[in-house]
């Protein structure tokens, strides 16, 4: 009985490891086993009477004329047993159990029965030629044979040892990756939604970890290439210690990164330093660079991920320091995954490999592709529109890879746009080149060109992309002037390019995309919008400084 409650639930012998359709077989089992033991026990202390063994030929009714067990074996001998304890010469413990047998009449039966089996060769060698009688029987039913059995098992045992590898390694990984904060939870989950391939970065990054004692790896690709939705995912498979700067959230100082990143240390290994962090410990990156000298002998690698150097807020640390006060060398066994846009930001270290992504080209595009038929095949809307073009899903996929330039935010929005119904009267020919090429035509589609320009309107957009933190409707339009009606209709118009948070009971707006405010920082657009950046960053000035924290 024991070796059939390992085989059901392996060594731990609980009812929640098991497969769910033998649930009550191991509920049974355990029940038995328990009773089995404490009759052993009181067996051993002459607690019970001496049973009286049925002759051998009693279990004939078992039989089939064929020699096989009948099926309903167990309610057969339930009978004969209630049927003994009828009897006036019955063991007289068993006569008071006659009324509920299920508590371990039975069970008792058996146990005697298993006794006789191992005295009696009898009995042993006839149940056993039944049972191998059975067993050949059902072989032959299956058209199986033993010498199957026996080359199905010699492979699974070759298999066991790999099996066993990849159990140990899924278990390692689940019980070392601590969450990530609770800050990133929602961004990470939002940018791994629907993430395909980048096998190729992943691999750079894994021989760059075993190749190398320490260093930096960086990725550095152009807006919306997807360098933010490759190091989520390598934070979410990985789980490990991560920061991302978003310069439209307010999150992008250096010493708001060193507070998070030195908690994340300090409660994954236990440091013995009090939280929060006194302010002397986030002024440089002094204590960052102690904690990963002290916990480096002990534990290797230590894996960093950090996002978008690039929106890092320079003013926030002092002039001539790397990036968010990164250190320049780094103790052996110590790695940072960065990203980056191709633009300079001040960090000087050893051992730095530049990954750049714009130079896979062809490995970007086989993704792109992937990315495009995975929305189509799981969004019935797309399929549709490909279906109303007259075009086949291959061309479709082929066609709008090109015309994305193998852009990841220029899909989205497209894909989106496409499923809510505004490319309706476009074909497939139409459809913009290229993010910028995507901004402007939504830019026209919202009537930001038209004559005479609607000021408001621009007021707004221009508001929401220079502010530094996310900001309320009601603030915006206590700040423009304008009704809450007008406001609120801006941003419902405006929404794919937005990302809505609840922020002490307010819903507040901020840009999605920093790529989105590189268009709207071109030259003939500010010129065409009838304004100025530095107009802009005035009125802000004036009127948002307490709600913005500028």
């Amino acid at each position: 009985m024991e070796n059939c409650l390992s085989e059901l639930t392996g060594e731990n012998k609980s009812i929640w490891d098991c497969p769910p359709q033998y649930k009550n077989e191991v509920s049974w089992l355990n029940q038995k086993l328990k009773q089995l033991k404490a009759d052993l026990q009181k067996l051993e202390k002459g607690e019970f009477s001496e049973l009286a063994v049925t002759p051998v030929a009693d279990i004939d009714s078992l039989l089939t004329p064929d020699g096989a067990l009948v099926g309903d074996t167990v309610q057969v001998v339930r009978q004969k047993l209630m049927v003994v304890l009828q009897q006036e010469n019955a063991i007289a413990l068993y006569q008071t159990k006659a009324v509920t047998p299920q508590v371990g009449l039975f069970e008792r039966m058996c146990a005697c029965f298993a006794v006789e089996m191992q005295q009696n060769p009898v009995l042993r060698e006839m149940i056993q030629g039944q049972l191998l009688t059975q067993i050949n029987a059902n072989l032959n039913s299956q058209q199986v044979t033993v010498k199957d059995i026996e080359t199905s098992l010699t492979h699974l045992g070759r298999d066991m040892g790999e099996i066993k590898g990849w159990l140990e390694r899924i278990h390692n990984q689940l019980s070392t990756h601590p969450a990530v904060p609770l800050q990133f939870q929602s961004l990470i989950a939002e940018k791994t939604e629907g993430f395909v391939g980048r096998e190729f970065v992943f691999r750079a990054i894994q021989d760059f970890l075993q190749q190398q004692s320490n260093g930096y790896f960086i990725i550095e690709a152009d807006p919306g290439v997807g360098k933010s939705a490759i190091l989520a995912e390598y934070v979410r498979q990985t789980g490990c210690v991560a920061y991302f700067n978003v310069r439209s959230q307010g999150i992008n100082r250096a010493d708001d990164f060193l507070k998070s990143v030195c908690r994340q240390l300090i409660e994954r290994y236990q440091l013995p330093y009090d939280l929060p962090l006194h302010p002397e410990n986030t002024r440089d990156g002094n204590f960052l660079a102690r904690l990963l000298t002290e916990i480096t002998p002990h534990h290797s690698p230590i894996v960093i991920a950090v996002d978008a150097l690039d929106e890092v807020e320079m003013k926030s640390q002092t002039d001539g320091a790397n990036v968010l006060y990164l250190p320049q060398s780094l103790p052996n066994g110590v790695y940072f995954i960065l990203t980056k846009r191709q633009t300079y930001v001040p960090l000087t270290v050893n051992k730095p490999y530049l990954f750049n992504l714009m130079e896979y080209g062809a490995e970007s595009l086989q993704d792109v592709e992937r990315y495009i038929n995975q929305q189509v095949q799981k969004k019935p809307s797309l399929h549709q529109w490909v279906e109303n073009q007259g075009q086949d899903t291959a061309t479709f996929i082929t066609t709008l890879a090109q015309k994305s330039d193998r852009n990841f935010m220029y899909l989205r929005y497209v894909l989106e746009d496409i499923e809510s119904g505004a490319y309706q009267d476009l074909n497939l020919a139409n459809l913009p080149q290229g993010l910028q090429q995507y901004y402007y035509q939504h830019w026209q589609r919202m009537g930001m060109t038209a004559k005479p320009l609607p000021r408001t309107k621009i007021k707004i957009v221009y508001v929401l992309t220079e502010a530094r933190k996310p900001v309320s409707s009601l603030l915006i339009s206590q700040f423009a002037g304008e009704d809450a009606l007008t406001v609120q209709e801006v941003l419902d118009e405006w929404d794919q390019f937005l990302r809505e948070e609840r922020i002490e009971g307010q819903t507040r707006y901020s840009i999605y995309h920093a790529s989105f405010q590189d268009f709207l920082h071109r030259q003939d657009i500010v010129q065409a919008a009838g304004i100025t950046i530095r107009d802009i960053n005035a009125l802000i000035a004036d009127n948002l400084a307490e709600e913005l924290g500028l």
